[in-house]
């Protein structure tokens, strides 16, 4: 197998075993750790990953392919420039979920909540979900809880970055399941914590009532 063709297998093996999505530095760290290519050979092993993944990624200016395609491998997660990188064709398993602090408190099986997490989390159906989003705004990515835009606010490095939120809550969910695009919500990363912070977890039309019911009583007392 010829060697660029290697640093694509390596690359995308390192980051189907960081569940699908994660920094350079990651990157770099854990194709390290498999200890499966000749570093010997090539001092600059890790300035070869990166131009591997502008490669074949249609974010990056130097891609030749076509948008899409098999050679459009990977994404900007957090938009371009920003060092972090995901597979486009990600499929979750239980042994690549990461738990955060918030999910252990999660109430139902571990079965369910396993199934949950693995289609929150896939990033394949976030990147179409804001594709869609964005030919419906007018190429704007925002809240739909508050208005939140990360590019308004951040300008470059908030370029394409929004949060996925699955709206079908996992105890409606039985047997196998697929997750279609418009289940899933564009939310900043404020609103996504609050949307987890109660069991059941809140609707986001729950969580902007909330928003506006607190900002009308510090209204009211002119604040």
């Amino acid at each position: 197998m010829a060697q660029p063709r290697r640093w694509v297998d390596e690359i995308i093996e390192a980051l189907e075993e960081l569940g699908g999505e994660a920094s350079l530095a990651d990157i770099a760290q854990r194709i390290e750790d498999r200890n499966l290519m000749d570093f010997s050979q090539n001092k600059h092993w890790r300035d070869r990953i990166r131009s591997t993944i502008y490669q074949y990624s249609s974010d990056c200016d130097i891609y030749t392919g076509e948008v899409g395609s098999e050679k459009d491998i990977f994404y900007a997660v957090k938009g371009k420039g920003n060092g972090y990188w995901g597979l486009r064709i990600f499929e979750p398993k239980e042994n690549t979920v990461a738990l955060t602090d918030d999910d252990l408190g999660f109430r139902e099986g571990r079965k369910k909540f396993v199934q949950h997490v693995i289609r929150e989390r896939n990033p394949r159906i976030i990147q179409l979900a804001k594709e869609k989003f964005k030919k419906e705004h007018n190429g704007k990515l925002f809240c739909e809880v508050c208005g939140f835009d990360f590019l308004q606010t951040y300008g470059e490095i908030g370029q394409g970055f929004i949060e996925g939120h699955h709206t079908i809550p996992v105890s409606e969910v039985e047997g196998e399941y697929s997750t279609k695009v418009e289940e899933i919500a564009m939310v900043c990363s404020n609103c996504h914590r609050m949307l987890h912070r109660k069991r059941p977890w809140l609707t986001k039309e729950q969580l902007r009532v909330l928003i506006k019911n607190i900002r009308s009583e510090k209204f009211n007392e002119g604040e």
